[in-house]
């Protein structure tokens, strides 16, 4: 049989944010007060897991691959904030018409 496990799918820094169990799929989110302690955010994920249960329709067929859960990273903010900053450029460089702003 397989048995569920709880997987992190977002991090912030070092502290799990959002949780998974890869048996039904269903998602945990660490409460705002205990995201400043990362042993808090890993208790309260923790005791979410464990009080749940599976639910028999969700856990046939969408067992999660542990991998895609543990690779899973959102991106930094300031590596959005640089390609935006770069798109806004390369636009900025196809609309020249010969006008100066």
């Amino acid at each position: 049989m397989i048995q569920r496990r709880l997987g992190v799918l977002k991090w912030l820094t070092t502290t799990p944010a959002v949780g998974v169990c890869t048996l039904c799929s269903r998602e945990f989110k660490v409460p705002m007060s205990a995201l400043k302690r990362t042993a808090d955010a890993q208790s309260s994920l923790q005791e979410q897991f464990d009080s749940h249960e599976c639910e028999p329709e969700a856990s046939r067929g969408t067992v999660r691959d542990t991998a895609d859960v543990l690779l899973r990273e959102e991106p930094e903010e300031d590596e959005e904030e640089d390609d935006r900053k770069q798109e806004d450029d390369e636009d900025d460089d196809e609309t020249d018409d010969g006008y100066s702003e």
